[in-house]
């Protein structure tokens, strides 16, 4: 499980590194121990918490377990509080990590982790208005890179959620379940739907309402049913009056 954490810490992905966390004073609870609810986090079932501020609330963080041996990690340090989820973990050996948001709102109503040994990582200020998640497949990967906006609505599915067949056959010809990474400063329209998404580039957008498959190059808009390249060469920023130099910066741009 440390190997794949390792391989999640792409410079496309994230900043963090193997040592970013070396000088936190790491906190250890379980889902039943007061001070998980002090975090605001609320469990059933079975769940090692590892935090780096114990006194810093995280928000309203509701988990069910059904296995064994999952980890929850949160670098907390600078959190404002804006966290609420509802996150179910069916199998066992699973890791939920969330790196350093800040200020910014996350609001995932729906994860659901299917399988055994699967992660999701969430990255450095990432926000989410509104995301339902669906992980499936043994060793599954869904990773949301640094700075990444999630509108209001967006589905991320990694597998078919049931079985295909050819009739004439009865071969099952569905698609097995992909790692899905969006890269950092990705934005995500309001109601869009990715299915079996592998990779999407660093500063790509797409837009409200688009079904989205495969993989989408960096710097790019991508719209439609199914989504398709309209706009190569753009980016896109949390100021309305413009990107920053910082944000140009993250996915490889000079500044202006």
């Amino acid at each position: 499980m440390e190997k794949r954490l390792l391989a999640l810490l792409d410079p496309a992905v994230t900043d963090i590194v193997a040592n970013s966390l070396d000088d936190c004073a790491f906190a250890i609870f379980s889902g039943d121990d007061a001070e998980a609810l002090a975090l605001g986090i609320t469990v059933q079932g079975e769940l090692t918490i590892v935090v780096t501020d114990p006194h810093r609330p995280l928000g309203d963080v509701r988990i069910q377990c059904g296995g064994k041996n999952t980890v929850l990690f949160v670098d907390n340090r600078n959190w404002g509080g804006n966290m609420h989820a509802s996150i179910r973990v069916l199998g066992s050996d699973s890791v939920l990590f969330f790196a350093d948001i800040g200020d910014a709102f996350v609001s995932l109503p729906d994860i659901y982790l299917r399988s055994n040994r699967q992660i999701l990582f969430w990255g450095k200020g990432a926000s989410a208005v509104g995301c339902s998640m669906e992980i499936d497949g043994t060793g599954a990967i869904v990773a949301i890179g640094d700075d990444a906006l999630i509108s209001g609505g967006v589905w991320i599915r990694n597998h078919d959620m049931h079985a295909i067949h050819d009739l004439s056959t009865g071969a099952q010809i569905g698609r097995p379940a992909v790692d899905t990474v969006l890269e950092r400063h990705v934005w995500l329209g309001q109601d869009a739907m990715l299915l079996q998404v592998e990779r999407i580039g660093m500063g790509s957008i797409v837009g409200a309402r688009s079904l989205l498959k495969g993989r989408v190059q960096p710097r790019v808009a991508m719209a439609g049913t199914p989504a398709r390249v309209i706009r190569r060469d753009v980016s896109w920023g949390r100021d309305l009056e413009g990107m920053t130099n910082a944000e140009r910066a993250s996915i490889g741009l000079p500044p202006l």
